[in-house]
Protein backbone atom coordinates (compact mmCIF):
# COMPACT_ATOMS: atom_id res chain seq x y z
CA UNK A 1 0.00 0.00 0.00
CA UNK A 2 1.29 3.43 -0.91
CA UNK A 3 1.48 5.85 1.98
CA UNK A 4 1.36 9.61 1.98
CA UNK A 5 4.70 11.33 2.49
CA UNK A 6 5.10 13.51 5.55
CA UNK A 7 3.53 16.97 5.35
CA UNK A 8 2.01 19.57 7.62
CA UNK A 9 -1.70 20.32 7.17
CA UNK A 10 -2.62 23.98 7.62
CA UNK A 11 -6.26 24.89 8.27
CA UNK A 12 -6.89 28.57 7.55
CA UNK A 13 -10.15 30.07 8.73
CA UNK A 14 -10.46 32.65 5.94
CA UNK A 15 -9.50 32.97 2.30
CA UNK A 16 -7.15 35.81 3.23
CA UNK A 17 -5.38 33.57 5.72
CA UNK A 18 -5.11 30.80 3.09
CA UNK A 19 -3.55 33.11 0.52
CA UNK A 20 -1.04 34.36 3.09
CA UNK A 21 -0.06 30.77 3.92
CA UNK A 22 0.34 29.86 0.26
CA UNK A 23 2.45 32.98 -0.34
CA UNK A 24 4.56 32.40 2.77
CA UNK A 25 5.40 28.76 1.98
CA UNK A 26 5.59 29.26 -1.80
CA UNK A 27 6.50 26.15 -3.79
CA UNK A 28 6.62 24.06 -0.59
CA UNK A 29 2.84 24.51 -0.21
CA UNK A 30 -0.13 23.20 -2.13
CA UNK A 31 -3.81 24.01 -1.79
CA UNK A 32 -6.21 21.13 -1.18
CA UNK A 33 -9.99 21.01 -0.89
CA UNK A 34 -11.40 17.62 -1.86
CA UNK A 35 -8.01 16.01 -2.32
CA UNK A 36 -9.24 13.38 -4.76
CA UNK A 37 -6.38 14.17 -7.14
CA UNK A 38 -3.76 15.61 -4.78
CA UNK A 39 -3.55 12.75 -2.26
CA UNK A 40 -3.14 9.92 -4.83
CA UNK A 41 -0.42 11.92 -6.59
CA UNK A 42 1.32 12.51 -3.28
CA UNK A 43 1.24 8.77 -2.62
CA UNK A 44 2.88 8.17 -6.00
CA UNK A 45 5.41 10.92 -5.14
CA UNK A 46 4.32 13.07 -8.09
CA UNK A 47 3.64 15.95 -5.67
CA UNK A 48 5.75 16.34 -2.53
CA UNK A 49 4.51 19.47 -0.75
CA UNK A 50 5.79 20.13 2.75
CA UNK A 51 2.55 21.96 3.56
CA UNK A 52 -1.04 21.41 2.49
CA UNK A 53 -3.32 24.43 2.88
CA UNK A 54 -6.88 23.21 3.44
CA UNK A 55 -9.57 25.11 1.56
CA UNK A 56 -12.52 22.77 2.18
CA UNK A 57 -14.20 24.77 4.94
CA UNK A 58 -13.72 28.29 3.59
CA UNK A 59 -17.16 29.88 3.15
CA UNK A 60 -15.82 32.21 0.47
CA UNK A 61 -15.12 29.23 -1.80
CA UNK A 62 -18.35 27.26 -1.37
CA UNK A 63 -21.83 27.52 -2.82
CA UNK A 64 -23.89 28.32 -5.88
CA UNK A 65 -25.42 31.75 -6.36
CA UNK A 66 -27.42 33.50 -9.04
CA UNK A 67 -30.49 32.89 -11.13
CA UNK A 68 -31.55 31.72 -14.56
CA UNK A 69 -31.66 35.23 -15.99
CA UNK A 70 -28.27 36.54 -14.86
CA UNK A 71 -26.51 33.20 -14.71
CA UNK A 72 -24.84 31.28 -11.93
CA UNK A 73 -21.67 31.62 -9.95
CA UNK A 74 -20.42 28.23 -8.87
CA UNK A 75 -17.63 28.73 -6.39
CA UNK A 76 -14.51 26.58 -6.74
CA UNK A 77 -14.98 24.64 -3.49
CA UNK A 78 -18.50 23.48 -4.31
CA UNK A 79 -18.71 19.69 -4.35
CA UNK A 80 -19.58 17.83 -7.53
CA UNK A 81 -22.57 16.34 -5.70
CA UNK A 82 -23.89 19.79 -4.87
CA UNK A 83 -23.48 20.89 -8.51
CA UNK A 84 -25.26 17.81 -9.84
CA UNK A 85 -28.13 18.07 -7.32
CA UNK A 86 -28.72 21.84 -7.39
CA UNK A 87 -32.21 22.55 -8.75
CA UNK A 88 -31.25 25.56 -10.86
CA UNK A 89 -28.20 23.82 -12.32
CA UNK A 90 -30.35 20.82 -13.25
CA UNK A 91 -33.02 23.04 -14.80
CA UNK A 92 -30.93 25.65 -16.60
CA UNK A 93 -27.66 23.79 -17.20
CA UNK A 94 -28.65 20.12 -17.54
CA UNK A 95 -25.42 19.20 -19.34
CA UNK A 96 -23.34 20.45 -16.43
CA UNK A 97 -25.56 18.68 -13.89
CA UNK A 98 -25.36 15.47 -15.89
CA UNK A 99 -21.58 15.67 -16.31
CA UNK A 100 -21.03 16.33 -12.60
CA UNK A 101 -23.31 13.41 -11.71
CA UNK A 102 -21.23 10.81 -13.54
CA UNK A 103 -17.72 11.75 -12.43
CA UNK A 104 -16.15 8.85 -10.57
CA UNK A 105 -18.10 7.41 -7.62
CA UNK A 106 -20.61 8.96 -5.17
CA UNK A 107 -18.01 9.12 -2.40
CA UNK A 108 -15.53 10.94 -4.63
CA UNK A 109 -18.26 13.29 -5.93
CA UNK A 110 -19.02 14.19 -2.31
CA UNK A 111 -15.34 15.03 -1.75
CA UNK A 112 -14.34 16.38 -5.14
CA UNK A 113 -14.83 20.03 -5.98
CA UNK A 114 -15.76 21.75 -9.22
CA UNK A 115 -12.60 23.88 -9.01
CA UNK A 116 -10.37 20.89 -8.42
CA UNK A 117 -11.85 19.05 -11.36
CA UNK A 118 -11.37 22.03 -13.66
CA UNK A 119 -7.77 22.52 -12.54
CA UNK A 120 -6.79 18.89 -12.22
CA UNK A 121 -3.62 17.64 -13.80
CA UNK A 122 -4.92 14.53 -15.55
CA UNK A 123 -3.00 11.27 -15.30
CA UNK A 124 -3.47 10.52 -18.99
CA UNK A 125 -1.17 13.28 -20.30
Amino acid sequence: MLRLPKFEYLAPKTLSEATKMLAEYGPDAMAVAGGTDVYPKMKRRQFLPKFLVGLRHLKELNGIQGNERSGLVIKAGTSLTEVSNHALVRESYPGLASAASVISTPILRNMGTIGGNLCLDTRCN
